[in-house]
């Protein structure tokens, strides 16, 4: 009967080539399981920007018309904006009237809508301290953005969605054509028809992703509205365009670039205005891109 010394041991190679098996093992697996967590992060990323459009038709529905990109005019004094003195640095974003629609109405009833003055700075947040918070319906799992920017004592939190204003972008620096009457569904101040929209609802881009919206090349604050940053982003670049580079404006000494781009492999998730969501990848045509962020436009084309 054999004793326990006569029991053959794992040699040294034997134990490295086991090692060596194993840690091969993890690296085929390692980039399978990241495609499955990216693929359900996508999948996350595509439902929000569904309800974010769903949310546009329930408000559509109620208010006859579509929220504006940005509530007040900043600062204009002509126009649509001639008589509106006591809304003129309002600078709330449409996504804080979909707030009621995403079922966040208790959010959005923290908010003072008679004091939203232009930076959301510290007599907004005395009022209320909703802009700290951080819908999860308006963040991409993906997105690798700081939760907030910090002005003081105050934090201001992010978001990695912007509405589409259309192909005019930073070639038009912060000009009230920019701000008023770009081609996109969302301007400053005014809240735009569906039948306005005359290049189709299916061809029309409402919504789509931003990154590094911590930064000052890319800012995005889901609360606040601003053209070429906080939820007003255009197609004069194309989509993954780095912030800060491509055609830039920088009417406070940054590049600002007010493109759309996301985290995930190889494009970005927009939502149309009927409703639909379309993975646009970086390849696309920049003019039929710039063509669907308009919405009567006249162009011939329709979502790849």
């Amino acid at each position: 009967m054999p004793t326990s010394s006569n029991r053959r041991a794992f040699t040294l190679i034997e134990l490295l080539v086991v090692i060596a098996i194993i840690a091969i093992l993890i690296g085929l697996l390692l980039p399978a399981v990241q495609k499955v967590r990216e693929a359900a992060a996508n999948m996350k990323c595509q439902n929000n920007l569904k309800q974010i459009g769903l949310a546009l038709h329930n408000y559509e529905s109620v208010y006859s018309a579509f929220p504006t990109g940005r509530h007040g005019c900043d600062g204009i004094l002509t126009g649509p904006c001639a008589t509106d003195s006591l809304i003129q640095r309002n600078g709330a974003s449409g996504f804080l009237h979909l707030l009621p629609y995403v079922e966040l109405e208790a959010l959005y009833k923290t908010f003072d809508q008679n004091d939203l003055p232009y930076n959301q700075g510290a007599t907004w947040t005395a009022k209320s301290k909703g802009v700290e918070t951080r819908p999860s319906v308006y963040v991409c799992p993906s997105d690798t953005s700081e939760s907030f920017r910090t002005s003081g004592s105050l934090k201001i939190a992010t978001g990695s969605y912007a509405f589409v204003h259309g192909n005019l972008g930073p070639s038009q620096g912060i000009s009230d054509t920019l701000k008023l009457y770009n081609s996109g569904m969302f301007n400053y101040k005014i809240n735009q028809k569906r039948n306005e929209m005359t290049d189709g609802s299916s061809n029309t881009m409402v919504v789509g992703e931003v990154i590094e919206a911590h930064t000052g090349l890319s800012t995005n604050l889901w609360s606040q509205g601003s053209r070429n940053e906080s939820c007003l982003r255009n197609t004069e670049n194309p989509i993954n365009t780095k912030p800060g580079t491509g055609i830039t404006t920088s009417p406070y000494g940054i590049p600002i670039f007010g493109g759309f781009g996301s985290k995930h492999s190889g494009g970005a998730n927009f939502v149309f205005a009927d409703g639909h969501n379309q993975f646009l990848t970086n390849s696309i045509s920049l003019a039929i891109y710039k063509a669907l962020s308009t919405k009567a436009g006249g162009e011939a084309v329709s979502a790849p």
